[in-house]
């Protein structure tokens, strides 16, 4: 990655940058939306099972479902939350499928009450550019022609220039919510990536509504997208680096990176992969492709242990809960149940024959 020519004057940063820069950017989001009379909600665990229509928390709408079926406090709420969504899992054990997110990652967001859809909007982009130093420049908004309030809202906003109206498919312009006879039309919101060849979604604004009204806004802002863009970086993975893993085969490392990741912050909630409900299968795909890749990669489990320990220590160095044994342990008991059972899954017989030829 060449950063001379990065249109937002960064240099490549260190492990302690980047990290100080996701603090300060769920700090930034806090400030603001707390300055403006929002109240903050807490978050809650990834497992916690709070949204029964989901199996992971992967966005603070879960969160805030409960306040669309009653009142929004005047003028509205916020929140950072950690979030995991397995787009990935089902993948894992292809060696053509390179992954353009990882499964964990950190979100911000806020709704605020209907009568505040343009004061959201404003709130939203008054936020990239006073607290985040974007200009507003280089962002643009991509919008459907047939949602006629937002497109109002933002053409009141931005500049002509800052709005991308249907370049992409009518399912990009919407979204599920989960609740029956509610869903959503959203804007999303993109950011000039830092050599100044396209851009790439940062977050979005979401009309929540039903056949009879608008419910709320909903306001979500990501963070690992927006430093991803600002530093230009790889892949956002590089925000919470595996170190072992720099050198390993394209094909593999990032998923590697994201099964691990994914496999120790389910086990710092006590998630059980051995459990019978979807998010504990979800789980065990992610922690058996770990054997796939550490057969492929020619790593051994006292140096998986090493790197499992490493990161954990590193990345939560305010509650470290020493999972490694758990983990490396369960990885054990997959893989003997694997090596020596014959009513195997397809993916379980990729692992197999990895492991064999390892």
């Amino acid at each position: 990655m060449n950063y001379n020519n990065n249109i937002y004057g960064k240099g490549k940063p260190s492990y302690n940058e980047i990290k100080e820069q996701v603090k300060l950017l769920i700090k930034n989001f806090k400030e603001h939306f707390s300055s403006l009379g929002y109240i903050e909600e807490p978050s809650v665990k990834i497992t916690s099972g709070i949204d029964p229509t989901v199996r992971f928390i992967g966005s603070p709408i879960s969160v805030f479902k409960s306040y669309l079926k009653s009142n929004i406090p005047y003028p509205g709420i916020f929140m950072y939350q950690d979030c995991l969504r397995t787009q990935n899992a089902n993948k894992m054990l292809d060696d053509e499928y390179l992954p353009s997110w990882g499964s964990f990652f950190p979100n911000t967001g806020a709704v605020t009450q209907p009568k505040r859809l343009t004061y959201g909007c404003n709130e939203t982009f008054e936020y990239i550019e006073k607290k985040l130093g974007i200009d507003i420049d280089k962002v643009i908004v991509r919008i459907s022609s047939t949602d006629k309030d937002l497109l109002k809202i933002c053409k009141s906003l931005l500049n002509e220039n800052n709005i991308d109206i249907d370049s992409r498919d009518i399912n990009y312009y919407r979204h599920k919510i989960g609740i029956d006879g509610v869903w959503g039309r959203n804007c999303n919101i993109a950011l000039k990536k830092s050599n100044d060849e396209g851009y790439s979604d940062i977050g979005n604004l979401v009309i929540i509504e039903n056949s009879e009204s608008i419910i709320c806004l909903e306001i979500s802002i990501g963070v690992s997208t927006i430093l991803k863009e600002i530093y230009g970086l790889d892949h956002v993975l590089d925000l919470t680096p595996v170190l072992g893993l720099e050198f390993v085969e394209k094909k593999y490392r990032r998923k590697f990176e994201d099964a691990l990741i994914t496999c120790i912050v389910l086990f710092r909630e006590n998630l059980n992969p051995f459990g019978q409900k979807n998010a504990n299968r979800i789980f065990k795909k992610y922690i058996q492709s770990i054997s796939y890749f550490r057969a492929k990669c020619k790593f051994n489990l006292n140096k998986l242990e090493s790197i499992i320990s490493e990161f954990e220590e590193r990345e939560f160095p305010e509650s470290f809960k020493y999972i490694t044994n758990s983990m490396i342990e369960t990885i054990e008991v997959i893989e003997h149940r694997i090596l020596n059972r014959n009513n195997l899954t397809k993916d379980q017989q990729i692992i197999k024959k990895a492991l064999i030829e390892f």
